[in-house]
């Protein structure tokens, strides 16, 4: 079979589907939008915004009409269909699949037209901009699929029914005599795409998936496994408090700080709003982990540049899979990712850029003094990776030993430049009392836990 492109409005699913469907075809799968992206290095706001609506257009027929796929599931951003070199490319390469939805069902689930990287001509409204495409979509698709009120599951067993009829009337036509295998019936076929539907090894195996809703506590420590395994070194922390939010994970890797937020099943989108404008601010990349519940439709409610990654259960194990990578945070606030580090991590931070020390200066002064040198004297890429490094290495199990060690060395200092006897009096005794306290404590030191720690 050829490749199978999905088009249709923003909102009408093509990703998810895609994904699920190439898994049950034992397809690859390909994002346009992400080819694009990749390509210039950009996101589509952000293309949309230098080269115009039709001047994205053309970038996107471009790089359309430039795949080169055999046995892939494409699925294709909303104004693909104006692209006439890519249409004509995927008439003569792939069946053409509209996954259809009512006005009333795209409006609600779009939201906000910039954030989306949706093309808009000024002064057209989304009502506008669905009467302008839907002649469109339904000129060019080899099979129309209305996905209205349907479950992900009864949306491509439909496509898999309709897909295999097609190739049986064509073998017909042709005067084929020899007949594709047939389900013995639509509900066999379904319980069979039910239990391949998070087959990610693709290898037709017989999977059982466990139906109880998964929650964020049985997830945690299966998706730390995974995170290691796919991205490679790298340290977690857990229940991160940033702005009015709390993050659920940190993974700091060697060179970039990613945000992740964990929905399972029994969460619900109501504070997503909030917990994304506060990862946003903190991180280089932000992630969330889904269960099946909010698989359909969680890339309508997390920006683009965000990934995603969803997670079953199939034979009694975790089955995790990247339905979106994530690219780099454009909203990324410098001051919030410094007020990550203690005190005496700037301190090193300042030291490798040969920086003052500052000694008085509060922390939020500090920040600003560090990013006053950039770019000029330090640049981004160096500033991330520094403090990657020292989130990195940070020993989470001395958190009060290390800041004790801190605040002596600087009372050691302050003691030996006093010249006020009086003052310099009252600094011994204050050095005298923290040795004390820091004695007494020394046999309560929290016990160092495996790869990560509540901070």
């Amino acid at each position: 079979m050829e490749n199978i492109v999905l088009i249709g409005m923003p909102g009408a699913g093509k990703s998810t589907v895609g994904v699920v469907l190439a898994k049950r075809l034992g397809y690859q799968f390909l994002d346009s939008d992400l080819v694009i992206q990749e390509h210039y290095g950009k996101l589509l706001q952000e293309l949309i915004e230098e080269h115009g609506v039709e001047g994205f257009w053309d970038i996107e027929d471009e790089i359309n009409a430039s795949i080169k796929r055999k046995k892939t599931v494409i699925t294709t951003g909303g104004s693909a269909v104006y692209g006439k070199n890519a249409m004509k490319h995927f008439q003569k390469t792939a069946t053409i699949i509209y996954l259809q939805l009512p006005y009333a069902e795209i409006e609600e689930r779009v939201g906000d037209l910039q954030t989306r990287g949706v093309t808009v001509r000024p002064g057209q409204n989304l009502w506008e901009l669905y009467q302008e495409r839907l002649p469109l979509y339904e000129r060019y698709a080899d099979l129309t699929i209305d996905c209205y009120r349907k479950s992900l599951r009864e949306i491509v067993v439909e496509i898999c029914e309709r897909l295999q009829e097609r190739t049986e009337l064509s073998n017909q036509t042709k005067g084929r005599t020899k007949k594709a295998d047939k389900a013995s019936s639509k509900q066999d076929l379904m319980r069979n795409t039910e239990e391949e539907l998070t087959d990610s090894s693709i290898e037709g195996k017989s999977t059982h998936i466990k139906k109880e809703p998964l929650k964020d506590k049985d997830i945690r420590e299966p998706l730390f496994t995974f995170l290691e395994e796919y991205y490679g070194k790298m340290r977690i922390i857990e229940e991160k408090t940033m702005g009015k939010s709390r993050a659920d994970v940190v993974m700091v890797l060697p060179d970039a700080l990613y945000g992740i937020e964990i929905k399972s099943d029994a969460d619900t989108y109501v504070r997503l709003a909030d917990q994304i404008k506060d990862y946003d601010r903190y991180f280089d990349y932000n992630i969330i982990v889904v269960g099946t519940s909010h698989g359909e439709h969680v890339p309508e409610h997390v920006p683009a540049y965000w990934g995603i990654i969803t997670v079953e259960i199939v034979d009694e194990k975790f089955d995790f899979y990247v339905l979106r990578k994530p690219l780099p945070n454009p909203k990324v606030k410098w001051k919030k990712k410094l007020e990550l580090l203690w005190r005496p991590e700037l301190a090193q931070l300042q030291e490798w850029n040969e920086m003052p020390k500052y000694k008085q200066l509060s922390k939020a002064k500090l920040f600003d003094k560090i990013l006053e040198r950039v770019p000029e004297k330090i640049s981004e890429e160096l500033l991330r990776a520094q403090v990657s490094e020292l989130l990195f290495e940070r020993d989470y199990s001395k958190v009060q030993e290390v800041l004790a060690e801190y605040r002596k060395g600087e009372l050691e200092k302050q003691i030996e430049q006093e010249t006020d006897p009086e003052e310099r009096k009252r600094l011994m005794d204050e050095l005298k009392q923290r040795q004390r306290i820091a004695k007494k404590n020394l046999g309560t030191r929290p016990r160092r836990r495996r790869r990560r720690k509540i901070i």
